[in-house]
């Protein structure tokens, strides 16, 4: 009998920890059979590409949390990135991105009022906020990239301390930050009440309408320094680029264990959800796979993630009802 709890127990914690177990094998893979992949190069380079994408995955966990969704942070990230340039080539470095996070910020806060104020879909909200936001930066910027000629900007956006990039740096002081946020502030706290049940939540007490307009905020606030980063490296601003960006974030925080339903999810999950997809595009571009393929393959994982947070979720409803 020990043995059997013992087995459940292991098949529960693999089941609870998928991504995890998926990144280390994945992880272990790569360093065997993969030319290149276990080198410092090539580590660094996965930090690079996904730092920008961890700012976005961490605003998109604090809306699923809620069981919303944001699918305006790719255009977030380009209008972001053209106010800055725009505003830097009057105003200096500090000026302009204050001015790209608090426009960002102010267009997250409109999705918030209409997600919490109105009866109107998050998806929906969002969808349209895709379309404005996309729509200002052509406006913005004559539909042109507009080019950042401040040279330390742009070094900012590409420096590393013994090859670790600083993007990456800074986006782990805020994972630690969110993390010790969601598990120990009263806020934190609240977000997941109001994902875990919205109604029980208001009967609580829970100013739930408040806690949708913060994460949406917070969501366009951490997307907007995923943006000036992004312009940094690209040292210019682009309103057609980070196409898809959201959907990178959605799978991030599914795949590490989020629930579209809300209520469930971490920082620790999110941060190996887009480093699993990091490994994945490092692994198929150093085995020479086409890169179409990386969207096959981070559609399968999405729907792998979502069939074992349905099944789990099944799962604790039949426990409870045993109960």
């Amino acid at each position: 009998m020990k043995t059997q709890n013992k087995g459940t127990s292991w098949l529960s914690w693999i089941g609870n920890n998928s991504a995890l177990v998926a990144f280390i094998i994945l992880f272990v893979l790569g360093s065997i059979f993969v030319p290149n992949f276990f080198s410092r190069q090539n580590f660094s380079a996965i930090l690079y590409q996904y730092a920008i994408i961890g700012f976005l995955a961490l605003g998109q966990l604090l809306v699923i949390l809620t069981a919303g969704i944001d699918l305006s942070q790719g255009s977030l990230v380009a209008f972001t990135s053209i106010v800055v340039a725009l505003a830097m080539s009057k105003y200096g470095i500090l000026p302009a991105v204050l001015a790209g996070l608090l426009a960002t910020t102010v267009l997250g806060l409109i999705n918030g009022l209409l997600v919490s104020r109105t009866r109107i879909p998050a998806f929906v909200v969002t969808l349209g906020m895709m379309g404005i936001a996309r729509g200002l930066a052509l406006v913005l910027s004559d539909a042109k990239p507009v080019s950042v000629e401040i040279e330390s900007f742009v070094k900012f956006g590409r420096a590393n301390i013994f090859g670790i990039p600083v993007s990456a740096i800074i986006l782990l002081a805020f994972c630690i930050g969110i993390g010790y946020f969601l598990k120990n502030r009263k806020l934190g706290r609240y977000i997941y009440a109001v994902g875990g049940s919205e109604e029980s939540a208001r009967l609580s007490g829970i100013d739930v309408k408040k806690i949708k307009l913060f994460v949406y905020a917070a969501s366009a606030f951490l997307t907007a320094i995923g943006g000036v980063i992004w312009t940094a490296r690209l040292s210019s601003g682009s309103p057609i680029g980070a196409n898809n960006y959201e959907m990178e974030s959605i799978a991030a925080v599914i795949v590490g264990g989020g629930s579209l339903f809300g209520g469930v999810g971490s920082v620790f999950g999110t941060v190996i959800g887009f480093l699993l997809f990091g490994t994945i595009n490092s692994i198929l571009n150093l085995v020479g796979i086409s890169p179409y393929w990386q969207g096959t393959i981070k559609g399968i994982l999405i729907l792998l993630a979502v069939a074992l947070s349905q099944l789990r979720r099944l799962r604790e409803k039949k426990s409870e009802v045993k109960k």
